[in-house]
């Protein structure tokens, strides 16, 4: 390592050209003295190499000629006796014993001393036996000790470097990360971000860094991103011969259907803010990144029966924890905020969440949601923009294209998914009409668009004297 270090630069690698010698010596004599593999209690012996300790050695060699004499024995005993059936056998209780079936007790030698009557056989015991199973108890019980101080004095060696093997650990340890990283970079292409003062967050052809890996070279559609409306409210972005202006927001409202990449998105962009701040090479065509305090994340549903909270109350704990510590350089992922509780009562949280995100703390939030309603907040304020994932609608079938471009979706197509699971197709087809009557009768974005967006706190249904007809799902 300190050869190869010499060519590097990296604090971590001029770390290792300080190796020192006494070290190398030391762990070349851990190598010699200590087994590949060790017992998982160091009391317990075949702790030490053989050849290291010749007092080791040489009782290993009378316990193994003792062991083999026990071996022998059933043999030899077979023979001398002549009963065929007659075993040696060893428990804790007794040791080692002679075991003898009750029908040829009446041939057992004088020698042998009865030590315990069961069912279908005597066990026995002799003088040699007994000798012999004391030396093997007593050497083991040797050797385990001797081995046992053989290792803590290697230990106390050991000790006497050990603020010189941490750093060393340490360095070691950055540089394993490092090569780690480089190899994926180099391996899957990654590229090298532009990292900034502000709060830029442009990621253009952002890949996810795990699920590329699980699916086919080419297979994964990469996507953009772009956040951070103070620096530069539009970026203009050649697109082949032309120029365009993408819209630079601090919250996006990401729309589209179930199983289109909303999540994947979220947690594509917060990934590849991470590795950035980490030193690594980023899975992008490219990117520009301002450095974020915090990442907040709230993705997926989970409840907590240990402490009795619902999945919406985890949900709810997770919202607040991030409204109230977020700052205007944070990144704050959400996906579904207020699905756990009813429509109305999920809407007008994930309204009012999204609303704080964008005017009071300016974090730079991607806000994924099935409440298309919250489309209206782009036409309220100015530092959010609507994107969808894209999917391309044939007569019978949504096939998902996992695009992310500007504008906000008008359907999620749940029951299209629902179809693709397998759902029955009555149940299918009832869906279908429910979802008519719902869309006919609904008044909601009718009154976002009339009173939310004027004055906040007051409703448009109070406003105009909206009332929302009972859907009738049950006619015909």
């Amino acid at each position: 390592l300190a050869e190869l270090a010499a060519y590097g630069s990296s604090p971590y690698l001029r770390m290792l050209q300080k190796f020192p010698p006494e070290l190398e010596q030391l762990g070349n004599k851990i190598r010699v003295h200590i087994v590949e593999s060790p017992p998982l209690h160091l009391t317990e012996g075949n702790l030490i190499r053989s050849g290291v300790n010749p007092q080791l050695d040489e009782m290993r060699r009378t316990a193994e000629d003792d062991q083999q004499w026990i071996a022998n024995l059933e043999v030899t005993e077979r023979e001398r006796t002549g009963i065929p059936n007659l075993k040696v056998g060893y428990n804790k209780t007794f040791g080692y014993y002679i075991s003898i079936s009750r029908s040829k007790a009446d041939q057992v030698p004088d020698n042998y001393i009865r030590k315990q009557t069961l069912t279908n056989e005597e066990r026995y015991i002799t003088p040699d036996l007994k000798e012999r199973e004391t030396r093997i108890l007593t050497v083991r019980d040797d050797l385990n000790r001797l081995e046992y101080e053989a290792f803590a004095s290697l230990r106390i060696e050991v000790a006497e470097y050990a603020e010189q093997i941490r750093s060393i650990s340490r360095a070691v340890a950055a540089i394993d990360v490092l090569c780690g990283l480089a190899e994926v970079a180099v391996q899957q292409g990654y590229c090298r971000p532009t990292i900034v003062e502000g709060r830029e967050i442009t990621i253009i052809d952002g890949r996810h860094p795990v699920v590329e890996q699980s699916l086919p070279t080419g297979f994964f559609v990469p996507n953009s991103a772009y956040l951070g409306q103070e620096d530069a409210p539009h970026l203009s972005l050649k697109r082949g011969e032309k120029m365009e202006e993408i819209e630079r927001p601090d919250l996006i409202i990401l729309t589209g259907p179930n199983a289109s990449g909303k999540s994947c998105y979220l947690r594509q962009v917060g990934l590849i803010q991470l590795l950035a701040q980490t030193g690594s090479f980023v899975p992008v065509g490219s990117a520009t990144l301002g450095i974020c305090d915090r990442i907040f994340t709230r993705v997926g549903a989970v409840d907590d029966l240990a402490t009795g909270q619902s999945t919406f109350m985890v949900e709810m704990n997770e919202t607040a924890n991030i409204l109230n510590h977020a700052t205007g350089k944070s990144l704050v992922l959400l996906d579904e905020i207020g699905r756990g509780t009813a429509t109305f009562d999920g809407l007008s949280i994930a309204w009012a969440v999204a609303e704080y995100l964008a005017m009071e703390i300016g974090a730079r939030t991607i806000f994924a949601t099935h409440y298309h309603e919250l489309n209206e907040l782009a036409s309220i304020l100015p530092n959010v923009a609507n994107y969808q994932v894209t999917v391309k609608e044939l007569p019978d079938q949504i096939i998902f294209l996992h695009q992310v471009q500007p504008g906000g979706a008008d359907r999620s197509y749940g029951i299209e998914a629902g179809r693709l699971a397998g759902l029955p197709a009555s149940v299918i087809a009832r869906a279908k009409q429910v979802m008519g009557q719902i869309e006919k009768h609904s008044k909601i974005a009718m009154g976002l668009r009339k009173g939310i967006g004027k004055e906040r706190g007051i409703s448009a249904v109070e406003e105009e004297g909206i009332g929302v007809e009972q859907l009738d799902i049950f006619g015909d």
